[in-house]
């Protein structure tokens, strides 16, 4: 039975976007699946600091002082609210105060990937160098950021016979946005690819 590759991983030259590849690609130059651009597949090779980590970095502060915000504003209108009931007891007798019932949180998504729906996968021939990409969407149904996204695919060939993977990865898919992977297929014979698995860190 043919055997899953290694991978290796790198950055583009250009962009800094992840690339991860089967480690016996290791030297050839292919077009980025996120940019476009000629870049080397050389592993170990990383992009500098602030690509993809300073925006994240950035994204998780910008979450920060929103929701500090949000809790100032909640903490000053419970302030209010206690002084103006306050001075209504002065003056009369208190009356019941009926305590509002909270709704139930709603179920989480009942789907295998947790929120994040995935579209049908196809593969993509380019015209230079006639490299093959197993190219899908997967979309993040939820309203929350969801950070270091990885897709792992089976590689199939005419038979349906597994004869290898291929894996793309994204640092953020914000709420509501669709990511479209592009995986880098290096078995010339392959005729399908599925998803398998969808990880976060």
């Amino acid at each position: 039975m043919p055997q899953a590759d290694n991978f290796s991983k790198c950055a583009c030259q250009h962009c800094g976007g992840h690339i991860e590849f089967p480690t016996h690609g290791a030297g050839r130059t292919i077009a980025c699946p996120h940019c476009g651009a000629a870049t080397l597949l050389a592993p170990g090779q990383t992009a500098p600091l602030e690509i993809g980590g300073g925006r994240a970095a950035r994204q998780r502060v910008f979450s920060v002082i929103t929701i500090g915000a949000i809790v100032l504003v909640a903490a000053g209108g419970a302030a209010y609210w206690c002084l103006r009931n306050a001075t209504a007891a002065a003056a009369k007798p208190a009356a019941p105060v009926a305590v509002p019932v909270r709704p139930p949180k709603p179920a989480p998504p009942a789907d295998s990937w947790h929120g994040l729906k995935a579209g049908r996968v196809t593969l993509e021939k380019t015209g230079d160098g006639g490299l093959i990409y197993a190219v899908g969407t997967l979309r993040n149904e939820t309203q929350r950021q969801r950070f270091g996204v990885k897709v792992e695919l089976e590689v199939l060939d005419a038979h349906g016979n597994k004869i290898g993977s291929a894996t793309d990865y994204i640092e953020v898919i914000e709420p509501d946005k669709e990511w479209k992977f592009k995986a880098l297929v290096t078995d010339r014979t392959a005729r399908e690819a599925r998803l398998m698995r969808v990880t976060e860190q």
